[in-house]
């Protein structure tokens, strides 16, 4: 039985995926645990109150990656180039990551006495934000520990580590529950150890599990050059990247109101989902590419990432198939029927979630030009700014969604057209008739009511 499952995996092009597959559980477990903690907090706070809880959320999500400045970048590329040095840059990015976020800390320890003192005000996160470089750390440390397996190839054993960290997690949530109903007002401060929760404990496990030799620190300077040296172009690029993400909430967290800002957000939770399982995949295969780029078989490394992007596309497009159908039925039961306006905004970012079957800039990564990726994501920006504010203009926040689903088709693109695989994408989906199948019936759903 087992062999004929096999071989049907095998048939549809979905085989030999075991330790992706694990990578991509093991992300999943984050996005299930945000799922969770919307369904649980959406019901207890009014939607004002839970739209500044998303917005605790959506600050942690676009701050934390900018201010990490490409580091976890440079050393999971460093990793992948020199194996044996694994311990030597693992405890140069520790260090490094440590600085940076006592740094935060005494910015912001000085910007609350600039509050304290009236200069200016810091709103609701007046002390609470004394609090962010613990989230901070929190979810750094995490996806430099995630690197490290990978890099070990010992994605079951981070499986494994996740579960345990999963449920630790989710303790903490249903203790951030019981806390509210007995002081409903502190709900942000809840918002900060929640998000914390979610990184900090599967990370504790990471560590204390990870095993790696101390090694003199006589050349720790060199390691930290290099790292930014590679990571900083990615920073600018993430920077820009994260910018376009997030770019539409950025918008409506300007241009309206709290209420408003939650049915959008709402609109959005399932990026998550489809992002990480894209994720896991690509941070499997990222090694191997580096590998095989360093080994001068470069159209290896296409090919390893055009039959990768297939097999994403084959496990993501049915899910997401089935989440068209049933997008009114997923809104009102995690959230509730107060939250139908953003039935079509969380139909419209599925069509997004169709270009998350890889990352489309991993080749240029893995080849080290940082450089280029920050002038395409630079230059996407910019057409994802201008289309989100015209059409945001002419039929609202949907517009908005619009222009970053245009953004993403025109940055995927790019990558395909500047790498010369364009074509083989096509013909790579094309000639699936199955893969073809599940694109139409998704696009006919959308225009379903």
């Amino acid at each position: 039985m087992l062999n004929k499952v096999k071989n049907l995996a095998n048939a549809y092009g979905v085989g030999g995926i075991k330790k992706s597959l694990h990578l991509a559980v093991s992300q999943s477990f984050v996005a299930i645990l945000f799922i969770g903690i919307d369904f649980i907090f959406s019901k207890q706070l009014s939607v004002a109150e839970f739209g500044i809880w998303k917005e605790v959320f959506f600050i942690f999500n676009l701050g934390i990656p900018l201010l990490a400045f490409g580091l976890p970048e440079g050393f999971k590329f460093f990793i992948a180039k020199r194996e044996n040095d694994f311990s030597f840059f693992f405890q140069n990015v520790t260090a490094s990551l440590l600085k940076i976020a006592f740094t935060v800390f005494v910015i912001i320890g000085i910007l609350n006495l600039l509050h304290y003192f009236n200069v200016f005000s810091l709103g609701p996160y007046y002390l609470l934000s004394l609090l962010f470089p613990i989230p901070l750390l929190a979810f750094l440390f995490n996806k430099v520990l995630r690197y490290s397996y990978i890099n070990l190839n010992q994605a079951e054993k981070l499986t494994k580590l996740s579960i345990y960290g999963a449920l630790c997690s989710l303790g903490i949530v249903l203790l951030g529950w019981l806390f509210l109903t007995k002081y409903p007002e502190e709900y942000a401060l809840v918002a900060v150890f929640t998000y914390m929760a979610v990184f900090l404990f599967p990370a504790l496990f990471y560590m204390k599990d990870l095993t790696f030799i101390r090694q003199p620190q006589d050349n720790a300077i060199v390691a930290r050059k290099k790292m930014y040296r590679y990571g900083l172009p990615l920073y600018f690029a993430t920077f820009a990247g994260l910018l376009s993400v997030y770019l539409d909430k950025f918008i409506v967290n300007i241009f309206e109101d709290e209420t408003v800002f939650a049915i959008f957000a709402v609109g959005a939770f399932e990026i998550p989902i489809f992002a990480m399982l894209s994720a896991a995949f690509s941070q499997q295969i990222f090694p191997v590419m580096v590998r095989h780029i360093e080994d001068d078989n470069e159209d290896k490394a296409k090919e390893l990432w055009l039959q990768t992007t297939k097999k994403v596309s084959l496990i993501t497009y049915p899910f997401i198939l089935i989440t068209m159908f049933f997008a009114e039925d997923i809104i009102f039961f995690i959230y509730s029927e107060a939250y139908e306006a953003s039935v079509i905004l969380f139909k419209t970012y599925l069509l997004i979630a169709l270009f998350r079957n890889n990352s489309y800039g991993i080749l240029l990564t893995a080849k080290g030009h940082t450089k280029l990726i920050t002038k395409i994501s630079i230059a996407i920006l910019s057409i994802n700014i201008i289309a989100s504010l015209l059409l945001y203009n002419y039929i609202g926040i949907q517009g908005i969604i619009y222009g970053t689903l245009l953004s993403a088709i025109g940055m995927n693109f790019t990558y395909l057209i500047r790498e010369k695989i364009f074509f083989k994408f096509i013909l790579l989906f094309g000639r699936n008739w199955f893969l073809s199948l599940l694109i139409i019936l998704i696009i006919v759903l959308y225009f379903y009511r």
